[in-house]
């Protein structure tokens, strides 16, 4: 069966998420403490007896337990807070960006982690402007070339992003990347000293990704940067979506594990021999 064949089954329970902001919040407040009704009153600015009333429907609806004077969720309560609070959180995030979500190409990021794209929710858009057309580039070399591990995936060549790896393998960073196959042939023919370079550092991993794919995206210890190709499959390096903290960088990281399961190591030289 597909959702839409038993969305009969929870129409009651997905029309309850949403139908009183105070039972939203409460569910969404009781995720990390068990609190009091006073407690969640105090945080809401709502009045202790209308806390209670909501509370005594939701343990009926067995996703809130009391112990003491504290109130905590069920193992179903927990289970619902988890999927409305990735809810609240994804659609917070693509309203920020709206029209840069419309506009690229988001099939290269697979379904499991579109459905997480809430963690993604402490990002900001950097577009560039006539005035400073490479802003975003300036910004996104100028990020990196500070980080201490990068893990990239691309799928076409962007200026300075050569000189940028090798500073960094350089100094130490520990760097894997993912070429998509016609980029690396690209690399090969036309950077091949620097690649042979960068593959006596045992610091520096590259590996091949044999198809193409309209993406590219960059995660370091504290960003992910995103560059999607527009609808019409052109390469948009005058806009990205950068992210910070670590729900942002733990999401990059999983969608580079996801590339890097299908990719194949290319070998250093000395490996070869």
């Amino acid at each position: 069966m597909d959702a839409w064949d038993y969305y009969d089954l929870a129409e009651d329970q997905l029309k309850a998420f949403t139908r009183s902001a105070v039972r939203t919040k409460i569910i969404l407040r009781l995720k990390d403490d068990n609190m009091t009704a006073g407690d969640l009153g105090k945080d809401m600015h709502i009045r202790t007896s209308t806390i209670l009333h909501m509370i005594k429907e939701m343990i009926e609806d067995g996703l809130i337990i009391k112990k003491d004077a504290h109130y905590s969720l069920t193992s179903i309560g927990k289970i619902q807070t988890i999927l409305l609070d990735e809810l609240v959180a994804a659609i917070v995030l693509l309203d920020q960006h709206k029209d840069y979500w419309l506009n690229h190409d988001l099939s290269g990021i697979p379904d499991h982690l579109l459905a997480n794209i809430g963690m993604l929710t402490d990002s900001k858009r950097i577009t560039s402007d006539p005035t400073a057309p490479l802003k975003t580039l300036e910004n996104f070399i100028a990020e990196v070339s500070k980080s201490n591990y990068i893990y990239g995936f691309s799928s076409f060549i962007a200026p300075g992003f050569a000189e940028l790896i090798k500073d960094c393998t350089e100094r130490g960073a520990k760097i894997e990347l993912i070429l998509t196959d016609s980029i690396l042939k690209i690399v090969t023919e036309d950077q091949a000293t620097l690649l042979a370079n960068l593959q006596e550092f045992d610091n520096f991993k590259l590996y091949r990704f044999n198809s193409d794919i309209n993406l590219s995206f960059t995660v370091t210890e504290s960003l992910l940067a995103l560059g999607l190709y527009r609808n019409d499959g052109g390469v948009d390096l005058g806009s990205e979506i950068t992210c910070m903290g670590k729900s942002a960088t733990d999401w990059g990281y999983e969608l580079f594990k996801y590339y890097k399961i299908s990719s194949e190591l290319v070998k250093h030289n000395r490996d070869a021999k």
